[in-house]
């Protein structure tokens, strides 16, 4: 996880902006309870960036649209 630096708050989500977001997509719910988040340190607490977000988003979606690997 990275610190904050330069980051303006209005491109920072608290944890329950997060959670709103991904609760509202059933996948996105279970892709997010097995994974680690995009994340930084604002102070006392954590704040996702909204672009690392998107683009986690983005690619764990495109992983569960692509078919399983073939077996012989």
């Amino acid at each position: 996880m990275k610190r904050a630096t330069a980051d303006s708050a209005a491109d920072l989500l608290t944890t329950d902006q997060v959670m709103d977001r991904l609760l509202a997509d059933e996948s996105l719910r279970r892709a997010a309870a097995t994974c680690v988040l995009p994340a930084i340190r604002y102070g006392t607490e954590w704040r996702f960036r909204k672009g690392d977000l998107e683009a986690w988003i983005q690619r764990r979606r495109a992983e569960l649209l692509q078919p399983p690997p073939a077996t012989c």
